[in-house]
């Protein structure tokens, strides 16, 4: 899904999150929030980083899949299932957003707005950017 969104919106990052493909989500979820959180992103001092729509998107959607599947899933199966799938060395499923309700989709309209600004994006763009992520959202599974 955040593959499609970036394919429309940012095309270029598209095919870094394709040179991701053999991270599990939560390790490119890892990665995006880990260079969220430090200062120099590029590690040699550049004065000025352009911003980056695929983090925005991934990080955003992926919360969102994360706290459906809490409320669908109680922790006690969730952490059995995690702890199975690491014994058996078994990779992580595929993270999925189940269809969301109008007040959801606002959220996280509103979240990828947030985001996309607090990255350095201009408000316009952040607005176009998170009602492309909304419009992805409610379409229906099979429909992309």
């Amino acid at each position: 899904m955040v593959r499609d969104i970036l394919a429309e919106q940012a095309p270029r990052e598209a095919r870094l999150l394709d040179g991701m493909a053999s991270l599990s989500d939560r390790q490119i979820t890892r990665v995006f929030r880990r260079s969220r959180s430090r200062r120099d992103p590029l590690g040699f001092g550049a004065a000025e980083v352009v911003a980056l729509v695929g983090p925005v998107v991934w990080v955003v959607v992926n919360e969102v899949a994360q706290r459906s599947a809490a409320t669908a899933v109680d922790g006690a199966s969730r952490w059995g299932n995690t702890w199975l799938r690491r014994v058996r060395r078994l990779p992580d499923p595929a993270t999925e957003v189940p269809p969301l309700s109008c007040g959801q989709l606002e959220d996280v309209r509103r979240r990828v707005v947030e985001r996309a600004q607090a990255s350095g994006l201009e408000a316009a763009v952040a607005e176009a950017l998170a009602d492309a992520v909304v419009a992805r959202l409610a379409m229906s599974p099979g429909d992309g």
